[in-house]
């Protein structure tokens, strides 16, 4: 079961939601670490939106995450060995 509602305009009309990923997941899409995240947000080069499920979380959109160009320095320190 999703944890977004099910009965939002979205479901009703059949439209897909757009997919949106945490900072874990898009630090991981990315190839980079959540720190890098986080500060690509805060220095608004990455769009994200806030909203509150049980806590805050940051969603960032899927379209934001291939408009995002991540820095040579941010992709070596995000390497996991």
């Amino acid at each position: 079961m999703p944890w977004y509602p099910t009965n939002g305009p979205w479901y009703k009309t059949g439209v897909k939601k757009p997919k949106s990923y945490t900072i874990t997941e898009a630090a991981k899409k990315l190839g980079i670490s959540r720190q890098a995240v986080h500060l690509a947000i805060s220095n608004r080069q990455l769009k994200a939106n806030k909203t509150k499920v049980v806590q805050t979380i940051w969603l960032i959109p899927e379209s934001a995450l291939q408009d995002y160009r991540v820095s040579a320095s941010h992709k070596w320190r995000g390497k996991k060995n």
